[in-house]
């Protein structure tokens, strides 16, 4: 490890170390880059119970954030011996890649204007042109204010049926060739029926995507979801299709 440097295992799936590093303001950033996945330690059921009883059995409050800087905390939960606090935790694709990665790419073209005020007008005249199945639901209407307020399924339509055909003579070549890394990842995870081979492909696609985008932006642009996405195809090779688990009937 780096000297000067603060590390918490952030991650229910892994082990892997984030360094918090010094920001501008005096302050401390965690840094969530680093897409080496030959280097993560699984987290395993057992093992995180125990680690997990220590806690309860700390003598002080200090000893008991020592230990639970390891990423664990003591919940009645674990008394059940059927439950599994790694296995049983599910990532929630539509949080990790609509309101999270989506999102958070979308929000930077914005931010740093690789879609200006006159593109977003632009985008919404293309959108409106486009003939969608009725399935698709509502073409969203708050393009030009810069996405605002936008639903989880907003940012799924967004994705998956406008972005691809409206962004290509908007964002230059190297940030459309990310994006849509990202789209035929998401096209090839949330498909109802799914195969093994294709989550597995999509999986090493959304690895390079990751690592694209921590080359391209920075490794302080890199956000918690893209990490828990790339533990997402162990919950679908476990769970199904991500309809079968994500949380689109709660959110309704």
């Amino acid at each position: 490890m780096k000297k000067n440097l603060i590390y918490f295992v952030g991650c229910s799936k892994c082990k892997k170390q984030f360094p918090r590093i010094p920001t501008e303001n005096g302050g401390q950033k965690p840094d969530y880059s680093g897409f080496e996945r030959d280097s993560w330690t699984p987290r395993t059921g057992r093992e995180h119970k125990e680690s997990a009883a220590r806690t309860k059995e700390a003598k002080t409050d200090a000893e008991r954030s020592n230990l639970e800087s390891a990423g664990v905390r003591w919940t009645e939960l674990f008394r059940l011996d059927y439950f599994c606090p790694i296995q049983n935790h599910l990532i929630d694709p539509l949080h990790c890649l609509y309101l999270g990665i989506a999102r958070t790419m979308t929000k930077h073209y914005l931010k740093t204007e690789l879609i200006s005020k006159q593109h977003l007008d632009d985008i919404q005249v293309k959108m409106n042109e486009i003939r969608a199945p009725n399935t698709v639901g509502r073409i969203p209407q708050k393009i030009a204010s810069g996405f605002s307020s936008f639903t989880a399924d907003q940012w799924k339509n967004w994705t998956l049926v406008y972005s691809s055909s409206v962004l290509r003579n908007i964002l230059d070549k190297k940030h459309y060739r990310v994006w849509m890394m990202f789209v035929n990842v998401v096209r090839m995870l949330t498909k109802k029926i799914v195969c093994l081979t294709d989550i597995r492909q999509a999986d090493q696609l959304l690895v390079c995507f990751c690592k694209e985008v921590e080359k391209l932006y920075g490794a302080e642009f890199i956000k918690p979801n893209f990490h828990m996405a790339c533990h997402l195809v162990k919950v679908m090779e476990e769970y199904g299709p991500v309809y079968s688990f994500w949380c689109y009937s709660f959110e309704r």
